[in-house]
Parts: C-alpha cells; structure tokens; sequence
C-alpha cells in the first residue's frame, strides 16, 4: 500500500465520487469540466492533479463514461504508475473512433469537428 497526504487522499475521495455521480447520470458531462475547473491540485499527488487536467480539457479529450474505469484503475495505484497506467491506455485509445462516435452529441461535437480534420 502507498501512503499519500491528506490533500491527495481527499482529492482521490472527491475523484470518486465525481465519477460515481457521473456514471450514475446525477452530473453532466458539463458538471464534471465545471467541477474539475472548480477544484484546486494544490498538494495533491501526480495522478489526482492528472485526473483533474484531464477532466478540465473533458471536451477536448474526448472524455466519456467509458474511460471510468480507466481513471479508478489508476487510482489503486501508486500515483506515478497510475500516470503510467493513464499514459499506456491513451497510446491505445482510438480518437478517431470515439470522435466519429460523439460528433453529434451537443457538448462533444464541436471539439470532434477539429480533431476529424486533423486527422483526416
């Protein structure tokens, strides 16, 4: 087990619980960027601060319910392999797929419309 500070530790509570309400429908998509925005990494780990990075640019990483289980994997991690854990799951990650997937949805589609073109 890995032992983290008591900002990091409250942080990953609240991680948990986003995703929980989140997954559960009681928060939009909207509600987690709002939240992430909202929050402060201020002596949280490497991982907690990651998530909320990711969380604030949801949109633009094409972020859904799906990647949950993803983020809750590396939580049970020590915070620098759960960055490693995050790092190796992007490398397999299919943008075009989950932009093609999104590009009608109201709060997604305007960010695929740009990653579609770039990538062709």
């Amino acid at each position: 087990m890995f032992i983290l500070s008591a900002m990091s530790d409250k942080l990953r509570k609240e991680i948990r619980r986003v995703f929980g309400e989140w997954e559960a429908g009681r928060i939009t998509c909207q509600g987690v960027q709002h939240w992430a925005s909202a929050t402060s990494t201020e002596g949280a780990d490497v991982y907690a601060t990651k998530i909320v990075q990711h969380l604030r640019g949801l949109g633009e990483y094409l972020i859904t319910t799906d990647d949950i289980p993803v983020y809750l994997k590396g939580l049970e991690l020590p915070p620098h392999e759960g960055v490693t854990h995050l790092e190796h799951e992007g490398t397999v990650f299919d943008v075009k797929a989950r932009a093609t997937d999104l590009k009608d949805d109201p709060f997604y589609g305007p960010h695929t419309q740009a990653i579609l073109r770039d990538l062709g």
